[in-house]
């Protein structure tokens, strides 16, 4: 398993179909709600409202309405150690392992290197 081919961006455009000459950013998303305010890794289709939430392998729409706020600040991304920090310029940041976005959607791709192992 190849960790560092799922920690492009090139890996997101080819998982969700996206064009060639759509631009793409790391971004941490903030999504507030009456639950409260939560920071997750995002990655964002600049110049549209739309953005890819890492973690639940979806697109969602920035918005802010009555229930809920979701929006995306760009992000640079820090190496540190074993870990990615995801910075944006207004100061917030979202860090995890670097296997993170593997642990997510190695298990949700089909390769010959599944068939080998156990999945839970």
């Amino acid at each position: 398993m190849e960790t560092y081919r799922y920690n492009t961006l090139r890996f997101f455009r080819v998982q969700f179909g996206l064009p060639a000459r759509m631009p793409l950013e790391w971004c941490v998303v903030r999504e507030t709600s009456r639950a409260g305010s939560e920071l997750r890794l995002g990655v964002a289709l600049k110049g549209t409202g739309l953005y890819i939430d890492v973690a639940m392998r979806r697109f969602f729409s920035q918005v802010d309405i009555p229930l809920i706020e979701r929006r995306c600040y760009p992000a640079e991304r820090i190496s540190r150690g074993n870990d990615y920090e995801y910075r944006s310029a207004e100061g917030w940041s979202f860090t995890c392992p670097k296997h993170y976005i593997c642990d997510i959607y190695y298990p949700a791709r089909f390769s010959r290197e599944l068939l080998a192992h156990s999945v839970l």
